[in-house]
C-alpha cells in the first residue's frame, strides 16, 4: 500500500513536471511597453507575460505601481514609492553589520572573463528565441539649437530609410526649429520563443561548482577564494 502510495506520488510530480516543461516550450514569454510623453504628462506601462500569468509596471504623474496579473486582470498590486520609501529602513538595519569590504575591478573583469563562456551560450539562446513584433515611435522634436535639431533628424531619417525593409519597426520624427520641446508615443512588443531553450545553458552554468564560487563571490556573499 505504502509502495502504490509512493509510485502514484511520484508519478504526479513526474506528470506535473513534464506539463511544466512542455509549457516552457511551447508557450512564450510576452513583452509589451508603451509609453506617452506631453507637455502636460507622461505615463508609461511595461508588461511582461507568460501564459496567464503576467506582471505589469504602470507609471503616472501620479501613479507608480506593480501589478501582478493572472488572465490579463491584476490580482495583487504594490505601490512602487511605498516600496522605494522602505528601503532606508532596511539600510539603517545593515549598517549595523560588519561592511565586507569591496572587490577590485580587476576581480570583476576575472569573474567575467571566467563567466562569459557560460553568458555567451545564453545570450546565443536569447537572441535566437526572440522575436520583434513591433517597434513604433512618433516623436516631436526641437531642440535648444537649430543645427541639433537638424542634425539629430538627419540621423533619424537614416536610420528610418536603413530600416524601412523591416515591416515591424517603423519610427517618425517630427523637427522644430523655433522652440525646445520633446513628445511623442513610443511601443514596443516582442515575443520569447520557446523559453524553455533559454533555461537550459541557465541551469548548466550553475550545476558547475566554480560558477556558483563565482557568482557568490562577486555578489559578495562568497569567502575570498572560495
Amino acid at each position: 500500500m505504502a509502495a502504490t502510495l509512493l509510485f502514484s506520488i511520484l508519478l504526479v510530480v513526474a506528470v506535473i513536471l513534464l506539463l511544466v516543461l512542455l509549457a516552457l516550450y511551447l508557450v512564450p514569454v510576452t513583452v509589451s511597453t508603451v509609453a506617452d510623453c506631453r507637455r502636460e504628462s507622461a505615463r508609461a506601462t511595461a508588461t511582461v507575460a507568460w501564459g496567464i500569468v503576467g506582471a505589469r509596471v504602470r507609471v503616472t504623474d501620479g501613479v507608480q505601481v506593480l501589478e501582478i496579473l493572472l488572465a490579463g486582470r491584476p490580482v495583487m498590486t504594490r505601490d512602487l514609492r511605498e516600496i522605494a520609501a522602505a528601503e532606508p529602513e532596511e539600510k539603517k538595519v545593515k549598517k549595523e553589520e560588519k561592511p565586507k569590504p569591496a572587490l577590485s575591478v580587476r576581480e570583476y573583469l576575472d569573474a567575467a572573463g571566467d563567466l562569459w563562456p557560460h553568458l555567451q551560450k545564453i545570450l546565443a539562446a536569447f537572441i535566437r528565441s526572440l522575436c520583434l513584433e513591433t517597434l513604433r515611435g512618433d516623436v516631436t522634436l526641437g531642440l535648444e539649437s537649430p543645427a541639433d535639431t537638424g542634425v539629430v533628424y538627419g540621423y533619424c531619417t537614416a536610420v528610418r530609410y536603413a530600416l524601412w525593409p523591416v515591416e515591424a519597426v517603423d519610427f517618425v520624427m517630427t523637427p522644430v526649429f523655433n522652440q525646445r520641446i520633446f513628445e511623442g508615443t513610443f511601443t514596443l512588443k516582442m515575443r520569447i520563443r520557446r523559453p524553455l531553450l533559454i533555461l537550459i545553458p541557465v541551469v548548466r552554468a550553475l550545476l558547475q561548482k566554480q560558477v556558483r564560487q563565482r557568482l557568490r563571490r562577486v555578489s559578495g556573499r562568497g569567502a575570498p577564494g572560495a
